[in-house]
């Protein structure tokens, strides 16, 4: 007969809790194209290979109390992990509403095939291209590192810094920093275009400058984007090379 300990699951158990809450917000793990069934597989499967190594976590609670704690603990740990990698997606979807108003493509909105939810174009293209960085640049790998380490520098037992939320703060901010770097060309092709035809409109105010706008601030705005791709991935990609370490600074 097989006896099973609490004893011997409870280290597996907590890395399975904090693998769980980074699997419910990390991109590509938390899209409604991975079944939940798949997401619980892959968080089962990593605590079956980290509990042998990080096994040691003081054994399990006395009280009732202090094992609720370590669970509740354990899962938003995990959901700080997730938020950090997060942030790059909640950066892209800002930089594309702003495309997509500046351009004129703020009314043309489907539903994004990855989040299900009414997505304008520009928004639902830059999300999906930087979902593929992450597969492709293999962040993710970093990522999955990153959360294994977390248990050497923030065990169970650990107690939340109040400090970290200065970094959770600095990294909400850094979305608006890379919306802004992402979507600054066409902010400023907008400008000239809407500055041109005042003009034009001053100049011959018979015409219907506001009409004659759209099909040229579309045209324009779809260019300047095509022709910035190459600067876009370098500001996507220098972020996502901080990724890993920006979720061990959540923890500190």
């Amino acid at each position: 007969m097989i006896t099973i300990r609490i004893e011997d699951i409870y280290p597996g158990m907590l890395i399975f809790l904090r693998a769980s809450g980074m699997f419910l917000v990390m991109p590509v793990f938390s899209g409604s194209m991975i079944p939940p069934p798949v997401r619980i597989g892959i968080a089962a499967m990593i605590a079956y290979l980290l509990a042998p190594i990080f096994g040691n976590f003081g054994g399990v609670p006395a009280h009732w109390f202090l094992l609720v704690s370590e669970v509740i603990h354990e899962v938003l740990t995990g959901l700080l992990l997730g938020f950090a990698v997060r942030f790059l997606l909640y950066a892209l979807e800002m930089a594309g509403e702003i495309i997509a108003v500046q351009v004129g493509l703020s009314l043309s909105s489907n539903i994004d095939p990855i989040t299900r939810n009414s997505a304008t174009p520009p928004n639902t293209m830059l999300q999906s291209f930087g979902l593929v960085l992450f597969l492709v640049t293999g962040a993710y790998q970093y990522c999955l590192v990153a959360f294994a380490r977390s248990f050497e520098i923030f065990p169970p037992n650990a107690i939340f810094d109040p400090q970290s939320i200065n970094e959770v703060i600095a990294a909400s901010g850094r979305v608006f920093l890379l919306g802004i770097q992402i979507s600054a060309p066409l902010l400023a092709i907008s400008f000239l275009v809407n500055m041109c035809f005042s003009v034009l409109g001053r100049a011959a105010p018979s015409l219907n400058v506001f009409i004659l706008s759209f099909p040229v601030q579309i045209l324009a705005g779809l260019t300047v984007f095509a022709m910035t791709l190459g600067l876009t991935v370098q500001y996507i990609l220098r972020d996502m090379q901080q990724l890993p370490e920006t979720m061990l600074r959540f923890l500190r």
